[in-house]
């Protein structure tokens, strides 16, 4: 069996957008690139990737659009499905066949977070950890390793039992989960034609994974597979990722990187202190030095209220151009983060998603004001005004007016009114949260914090023309990400305590992801992130 080339490199220190994309480059030159493979482990971390090989110079010299490598340049289990018989996904970011499946059994209904949560429902985490440390449920739930307590309310007949419904939903519905697409593709008789096989974040693989990354490699030459990551960034355990396996595997790397490219000498201080236990136990110091020219601060942040730390964060969001990323273990700590965006009016988005409040519906609330005092308005403006009134400004059955037979200019709302489509006493209310409609769902009070909320954003003076620059998600989720300031939640809600190199890998790469600042935010449960585990 081929063996693979370790790189290995502390945060921040180019293994992706250096070391990987120079070695895809040099094969690009010489290879077929159908043939060459890159796998990352994230969706988000395939996106950067991606991004920045479409700035290769060769790519764009030989006309390569992004569509053609997003088969080549993926996540293990995009190439894995490209590989099997098409069949759908059953996907966590669409609800419909959990819907049915509590459908056909109750008991899927009861989860910590509500019966319409796929991603965080107790059955799926389970299954998850159970295929990803290669056990079977039985031996899973009875591994001296397992916290029951996290796939409450069931028990292992429960479990056993909702497996086996699933199981047969996905057949009738002719489905693969993301573990499906593994494991069929470890049976399957498939004999690899990849020339060039380079995998990132390797660390975060599990066993199946990595059954299925040397069958992969099979045919590739000697000096043409590499596995690039960081032992100490391995924070999927409770999926099957092997710390152990990575750090004995790198322990004498092909390829060690050491120039820090991203945190300033401030965060690449305080992630060694974090991190130094580790290498204690293991027996060795990486060489990790601090990007160039950047000192940066550590603020302790007791909480959300007010305090001359937070006052130092909301000056730099409100007056800087930086991007910041709010980053938590898990729930709940995401409902603190969002009521601290919500208290102070701050436009945000998730990692993983699109602004919480978006363009065209801030764009609909500042308008409005100078629309009522007759500035005129462009036609899709107007038509952006339609999606969200209701019948306070709208006349009774023009509703869904689609404006087909209009002239694309400018109108103004006194020419909606002369037209019978606008109310003429709407023109007197400035505020357009005053004649909205209600979104889907909403209740009365859940409008009116979006209504509140929205006024916020908008007395901050947001920036129409620029990105979302604070964003929010769990470390996992954030992997792979840069960030220009760091807040970090130290929360832990977990019951059992567990192993301390667990917690100190998690508390490591979430505070390596910034280049300045970092808020490192108290815990408010009294667990600490990096303290509360056991050796």
């Amino acid at each position: 069996m081929i063996k693979p080339r370790f790189v290995v490199g502390p945060p921040g220190t180019g293994k992706t957008h250096t070391f990987l994309l120079e070695k895809y480059r040099e094969f690009f030159k010489k290879y077929d690139p159908d043939k060459i493979i890159l796998i990352s482990h994230t969706n988000t971390a395939v996106n950067e990737i991606l991004n920045a090989a479409m700035d290769v110079p060769e790519i764009k010299e030989r006309g390569y659009r992004r569509k053609f490598f997003e088969d080549r340049i993926c996540t293990i289990h995009h190439y894995c499905k490209k590989k099997l018989e098409k069949k759908e996904v059953f996907n966590e970011q669409d609800n419909e066949d959990f819907k049915n499946l509590c459908r056909l059994h109750i008991a899927f209904a009861y989860s910590k977070y509500g019966s319409d949560v796929y991603r965080d429902h107790s059955f799926f985490k389970f299954i998850k950890a159970a295929y990803g440390h290669n056990r079977t449920l039985e031996e899973h739930w009875h591994h001296p390793t397992t916290d029951r307590m996290e796939y409450s309310p069931y028990n292992l007949t429960q479990l056993q039992e909702l497996k086996t419904v699933y199981e047969k939903y996905k057949d009738d519905n002719n489905l693969n989960d993301f573990a499906d697409m593994i494991t069929k593709y470890n049976e399957k008789k498939i004999e690899s034609d990849i020339q060039v096989l380079m995998v990132d974040e390797a660390q975060d693989t599990n066993r199946p994974q990595i059954e299925a990354v040397f069958k992969m490699a099979k045919n590739v030459k000697d000096g043409h597979f590499y596995m690039i990551g960081d032992p100490d960034q391995t924070i999927f355990e409770w999926a099957g990722s092997d710390a152990e396996y990575f750090h004995k595997a790198s322990a004498n790397p092909w390829h060690e990187l050491t120039e820090g490219k991203r945190c300033g000498a401030a965060i690449n201080k305080f992630c060694k202190q974090t991190i130094a236990p580790i290498w204690k136990h293991y027996g060795y110091t990486r060489t990790w030095l601090p990007a160039p020219g950047i000192q940066g601060n550590i603020f302790p942040l007791p909480d959300l209220r007010p305090s001359l730390s937070l006052k130092k964060l909301l000056d730099k969001i409100k007056n800087t151009n930086q991007t910041f990323i709010f980053a938590y273990r898990g729930k709940p700590s995401d409902k603190r983060i969002k009521q601290f965006f919500h208290d102070y009016g701050i436009e945000y988005a998730h990692i993983t998603s699109s602004a919480h409040v978006s363009l065209k519906e801030l764009k609909c609330h500042d308008e409005w004001p100078s629309f009522t005092e007759g500035a005129p308005k462009s036609l899709k403006q107007i038509k952006d005004f339609w999606d969200y009134l209701g019948s306070r400004a709208i006349v009774f059955g023009k509703g869904t007016f689609k404006f087909e037979d209009w002239i694309i200019k400018d109108y103004t709302i006194d020419e909606l009114i002369e037209k019978k489509l606008i109310k003429p006493d709407a023109k007197l209310v400035k505020h357009f949260d005053l004649l909205r409609k209600r979104a889907k769902g909403h209740d009365v009070k859940q409008h009116d914090k979006r209504m509140l909320y929205i006024r916020k954003v908008l007395k901050n003076g947001f920036d129409f023309d620029g990105k979302i620059r604070i964003k929010y998600g769990s470390i996992h989720k954030i992997k792979g990400t840069t960030f220009d300031n760091v807040v970090g939640d130290l929360s832990l809600f977990r019951n059992k305590r567990e192993p301390l190199f667990v917690e100190l890998r998690l508390k490591y790469t979430m505070f390596s992801r910034g280049i300045y600042d970092v808020w490192v935010l108290r815990s408010e449960t009294g667990k600490e992130l990096g303290r509360h585990g056991t050796i």
